[in-house]
């Protein structure tokens, strides 16, 4: 059962992080358009601060439902192992589906933000779009791809009961 408080444990110290990659991203958005105004930093505020929002309502999100979750599925692991199976296993194949998605997109963030910087860099709004899509596609990228492993392992401990 240790499994269970383990992988969630583990969810919710990366949602905080999450939370205080989102509101750094934001504050130094903020920060940077207000204190230096160039345009390069008015690009580089887009890709943070869209990315920056999903960190912190998906990291306050799973935050914030992740001890009560724990809660619940420790003691349907204790009374009911089968009833656990059913629950936990469908969600969790949902989950790792997600997780391919999220990882496309990440990586076409990634590419995009690339390919902007490499060619347009005397334009100085598409170089800092690119920059920024390129920090936050790496960012989230690195740490889906962790929580992918994490889920990975989690699911072995559902199947093998």
């Amino acid at each position: 059962m240790d499994f269970i408080k383990t992988y969630f444990t583990s969810e919710k110290s990366e949602s905080l992080l999450f939370i205080v990659l989102g509101l750094t991203a934001l504050v130094f958005s903020a920060y940077a358009v207000w204190k230096w105004g160039d345009v390069f930093y008015k690009g580089i505020a887009l890709p943070l601060i869209l990315i920056g929002l999903i960190q912190v309502v998906v990291g306050s999100t799973v935050y914030f439902r992740t001890d009560k979750q724990i809660e619940q599925l420790e003691q349907l692991y204790q009374t009911n192992r089968s009833e656990f199976q059913k629950v936990e296993a469908p969600r969790m194949v949902i989950v790792m589906k997600n997780f391919s998605l999220y990882k496309k997109i990440e990586i076409a963030y990634v590419v995009i933000g690339l390919l902007l910087i490499l060619l347009v860099p005397g334009r100085p709004f598409w170089l800092g779009i690119g920059v920024g899509m390129l920090l936050q596609g790496s960012i989230m990228l690195s740490l889906d791809i962790f929580a992918e492993n994490r889920g990975t392992v989690y699911i072995q401990h559902i199947q093998n009961g």
